[in-house]
């Protein structure tokens, strides 16, 4: 299968499993990207980590990390790029309105999380930082 198919394939499966803390949130989108595209099992070592927004944020903690951004930047292992340099299927850090940083994928020119709410899209103003992946 090409990145394409991947990432549509990987993104479809996320998206449609029901919105569960510590589990399928917009940080596993991000790591069943990362797992989708490298092989890796990203998703498997933080499964169940935390069940609560309040969790999520102290498992942050935990690992030293006050920022979705310096989480990935130690997880990938590559310094974050700018939201320009982004790449199909590329995970990204977006700040949205109220303060809060959101794992997300890039779809191109446009950039896909996943809330309580459901699939939200986001341009390139919201990016904070992007991480290339595979």
């Amino acid at each position: 299968m090409n990145r394409f198919r991947i990432v549509e394939a990987t993104l479809n499966a996320e998206l449609a499993k029901p919105y569960a803390y510590g589990s399928a949130d917009c940080f596993f989108l991000g790591c069943a990207m990362i797992d989708a595209l490298t092989g890796a099992e990203t998703a498997k070592k933080y499964l169940g980590s935390y069940k609560t927004l309040a969790g999520a944020q102290r498992a942050l903690r935990k690992r030293k990390h006050k920022s979705l951004v310096t989480f990935f930047e130690t997880e990938l292992e590559q310094a974050p790029k700018g939201a320009g340099e982004a790449r199909l299927g590329d995970l990204v850090i977006l700040r949205l309105a109220d303060g809060a940083e959101h794992v997300g994928i890039c779809l191109g020119t446009r950039f896909v999380t996943k809330t309580p709410d459901g699939r939200q899209d986001y341009g390139l103003g919201e990016v904070i930082a992007a991480f290339h992946i595979g």
